[in-house]
């Protein structure tokens, strides 16, 4: 049985979940994913202590994940075989893809099944990593390392 993941309330398989770089490469490997958006807002004061408005300013996203240890070494082969070696430090802006099909419950069987007519995704743009690190917990079996990244722009399809 694969692996889940929780979205909008449904399990999702780890497999749907990719990383495709520049070069055109393709890889999964991704044990967990999380990204966000934030626009920045502060109030606008005038006379007195109470404010007046607020001011907006940009838009920005980011994201982190993290891979097994085996799995990160596949992904940054492209940059390794680089001369010098490098890391995911330097490589290009890239795509991560996160498509799914929800689950439903097959009518009269009562099995969970996948709602292919339902397929969606999401898509964060130009992702650029700005920190690797490391991690292995007591409670684990396996090293992974987490990747924290900023995003050009998070697109969702339904």
């Amino acid at each position: 049985m694969a692996e889940g993941l929780l979205l909008n309330g449904k399990i999702h398989d780890w497999t749907d979940v990719e990383i495709t770089l520049g070069s055109g490469g393709t890889y999964k490997g991704i044990t967990s994913i999380n990204w966000s958006s934030r626009k920045d807002k502060s109030l606008q004061y005038a006379a007195g202590s109470a404010p007046h408005g607020i001011g907006y300013g940009h838009r920005s996203y980011t994201c982190d994940f993290t891979m097994t240890r085996e799995a990160a070494e596949v992904f940054e082969k492209a940059a390794n075989e680089c001369t010098p070696p490098k890391d995911a430090l330097d490589y290009a802006p890239f795509l991560i893809t996160v498509a799914y099909a929800n689950k439903k419950i097959e009518t009269g069987s009562n099995t969970i099944g996948q709602a292919w007519n339902e397929m969606r995704s999401v898509e964060l743009h130009d992702v650029d990593i700005t920190d690797i690190s490391e991690s292995l917990d007591e409670g684990t079996q396996k090293i992974v390392r987490r990747y924290t990244a900023v995003v050009g722009k998070i697109l969702f399809t339904k």
